[in-house]
């Protein structure tokens, strides 16, 4: 038998670029710049790829077991590049589109994230809850709002253990609200560092994220006028509380 040493080592180290300015999104730093970051978020997972086929073709293909696992993880690093295309996609149309905002139901817009996480939560025995008040809403452009949502309660489900719960939960003011969850909770010295592109906090945990997801929820967020704020504790969850202000601009 083909004797292999385990996937990690034969993976890529991912080491991230210095961290910039922790409060830019998308397009808050110069074209140049986004183009190096992406550049190195590109390399590991195509240098992955080819390492992975390189050793499936040296024999690896060989062993059934060995060739499953190798499999599997260039799927994960085709599924890895796929998602760094939408969020890059995602960036994109944030940093370009024209507000459009109304009156949105928070609960319609939070079963809709449910339903599309779904699958994730079930396979990581996490619960999505939601606690939202009748007819609560939220002023915001809809489909933004959706990305808010899906990124906040994605990112809570991935470090949440199994058994915990990820809460959507409307506040005592109107357009506010939190997505509150039991996971590993973070150091406080991590925070200020959270909405930089592509940074990451625990590798083993964050596999398969490309690091741009609280980026995008710091642009909206900053596009609407709105305020998001963090509270977290390693080992006791973390809290994202969110306020949008009204069509006057105002909570």
């Amino acid at each position: 038998m083909l004797d292999v040493s385990a996937d990690s080592d034969l993976m890529g180290e991912d080491k991230s670029l210095p961290p910039g300015d922790a409060a830019a999104g998308p397009g808050g730093k110069d074209e140049s710049s986004l183009l190096a970051e992406v550049s190195h978020e590109l390399r590991l997972p195509i240098a992955n790829l080819k390492l992975l086929v390189e050793t499936l073709l040296d024999g690896a293909v060989n062993d059934p077991e060995v060739s499953r696992r190798m499999l599997a993880r260039a799927q994960e690093e085709v599924e890895r590049l796929g998602k760094l295309v939408v969020n890059l996609l995602s960036a994109e149309q944030v940093a370009s589109s024209m507000r459009s905002c109304r009156p949105v139901s928070l609960e319609d817009r939070a079963r809709y994230c449910a339903d599309c996480l779904a699958k994730e939560s079930r396979a990581k025995a996490v619960e999505i809850r939601l606690e939202i008040q009748p007819d609560f809403t939220v002023y915001a452009n809809p489909e933004q709002l959706d990305q808010v949502l899906l990124n906040l309660v994605e990112n809570a489900v991935k470090f949440t253990p199994a058994g915990g719960t990820v809460t959507i939960r409307s506040g005592n003011t109107p357009g506010s609200f939190a997505v509150i969850d039991t996971g590993i909770g973070m150091a406080e010295s991590e925070i200020p560092k959270i909405y930089q592109r592509f940074y990451r906090i625990d590798r083993a945990q964050s596999r398969g994220s490309t690091g741009l997801g609280l980026s995008i929820v710091k642009h909206i967020v900053d596009l609407h006028g709105a305020k998001i704020s963090v509270t977290s504790r390693e080992g006791s969850g973390s809290t994202f509380s969110l306020e949008f202000p009204g069509p006057d601009g105002r909570p």
